[in-house]
C-alpha cells in the first residue's frame, strides 16, 4: 500500500506539470482558436531560463518563479505580434502551421546554442523527506513533490479563476464566445490576442520552471511536454480549463502507474491509447465546459 501511495504521489507531481501546461494551451485556444504547437518549446525555454537564473547566475530559486513567467510571457506576446499576426491575415491553418515551425525553431536554437544535450537543474528543497505512517507502512514524501504538486495546481487554479471570474479574463471569455460580438462591444482583437498569448506563454514558462529539477533542460522536453499537454487537454475537453486540470492529473497518475506496474516503456504508448479511446468514444472530452444559451 505504501508503494502504491508513493507511486500515486509521483504521478500527481508530473500530472500537475501536465495540467499547468495544458491550461496554458487551452487558454490560447479558447480565445484565439489556435492550437499552439510551439507551447512545448516555450516550456523548454522556461526550464532553460530557470537553469540560467539558478545555476549560471546563482540567484535565489524564488526569483525564477517570478521572472520566468514574465520573460516567457513577453516572448509569447512578441511571437504573436511579429510572426502570427501577419500570418492570421492569410488563414487560421497557416497560423497553426506557423506555431509548428516556431516550436521546432525554439528547440533547434537551444540545441545549437548549448553544447550539452541535457542541462541539470538542482532541486528546490534539499531537506529530509517527510515520513508518514499509513496502515503500518511508511510513506516517503519529498519536499520537492509537495512543492511541485501544490505549486503547479495552485497556479493552474489561479489561471482558471482569472479566466472565469476576474475582469482580466472577461475580454478573453467574450472573444472565445463570439469574436464578432466582442468586437462590436468594443474589445480589440489584437489586444485580446496579445494578452492571451502572454498569459498562456507565462503558464508554459512556469510549467518549465516546475519541471526543470526533475526533467532537466533538453530539446526532448519540448516534445515530451507538448504531447502530454495536448493529450491532457483532449482528455479533459479542449475548451475546458477545469477539464485540462483534471486531465493532466489523470494522465500523470496513469502514466506513472503503467510505468511502475506494467512496463517503464509503455507510458507514452498508454497515453496515446487513452487519447484514441477518448476521441473515439467522447470526442468533446471527459469534462467539457457547459454550453449556456441565453434567451
Amino acid at each position: 500500500m505504501a508503494e502504491l501511495l508513493m507511486t500515486l504521489l509521483g504521478g500527481a507531481k508530473i500530472g500537475a506539470v501536465y495540467a499547468l501546461a495544458a491550461i496554458g494551451l487551452v487558454v490560447i485556444h479558447k480565445a484565439t482558436r489556435t492550437v499552439n504547437f510551439a507551447h512545448g518549446g516555450l516550456v523548454m525555454l522556461g526550464a532553460f531560463a530557470t537553469y540560467q537564473i539558478v545555476v549560471v547566475y546563482e540567484w535565489p530559486y524564488w526569483t525564477a518563479y517570478v521572472l520566468v513567467p514574465i520573460l516567457i510571457g513577453a516572448l509569447g506576446a512578441f511571437l504573436e505580434i511579429s510572426v502570427l499576426r501577419p500570418l492570421r491575415k492569410a488563414d487560421l491553418f497557416i497560423v497553426i502551421v506557423g506555431t509548428i515551425f516556431l516550436g521546432t525553431l525554439l528547440s533547434e536554437a537551444f540545441r545549437l546554442a548549448e553544447n550539452s544535450e541535457l542541462l541539470a537543474v538542482p532541486a528546490v528543497f534539499k531537506g529530509r523527506p517527510f515520513l508518514i505512517e499509513f496502515g503500518g507502512s511508511v510513506v516517503i514524501v519529498t519536499r520537492e513533490q509537495l512543492w511541485v504538486t501544490l505549486g503547479a495546481l495552485a497556479t493552474g487554479l489561479a489561471a482558471l479563476v482569472t479566466f472565469r471570474y476576474l475582469p482580466l479574463g472577461r475580454s478573453m471569455r467574450a472573444m472565445a464566445s463570439n469574436s464578432r460580438g466582442a468586437q462590436l462591444c468594443g474589445y480589440s482583437v489584437e489586444g485580446v490576442y496579445v494578452t492571451t498569448w502572454f498569459l498562456g506563454s507565462a503558464l508554459a514558462g512556469l510549467a518549465g520552471a516546475f519541471a526543470a529539477p526533475s526533467k532537466g533542460v533538453s530539446p526532448d522536453l519540448a516534445v515530451f511536454i507538448i504531447s502530454s499537454a495536448f493529450i491532457a487537454a483532449v482528455i479533459g475537453g479542449f475548451d475546458s480549463l477545469g477539464g485540462a486540470l483534471i486531465g493532466g492529473i489523470l494522465l500523470g497518475i496513469i502514466e506513472t502507474l503503467a510505468a511502475a506496474y506494467v512496463s517503464s516503456t509503455l507510458g507514452t504508448a498508454i497515453s496515446f491509447f487513452i487519447l484514441f479511446c477518448v476521441l473515439l468514444v467522447r470526442p468533446e472530452g471527459l469534462f467539457p465546459e457547459a454550453k449556456r444559451r441565453h434567451v
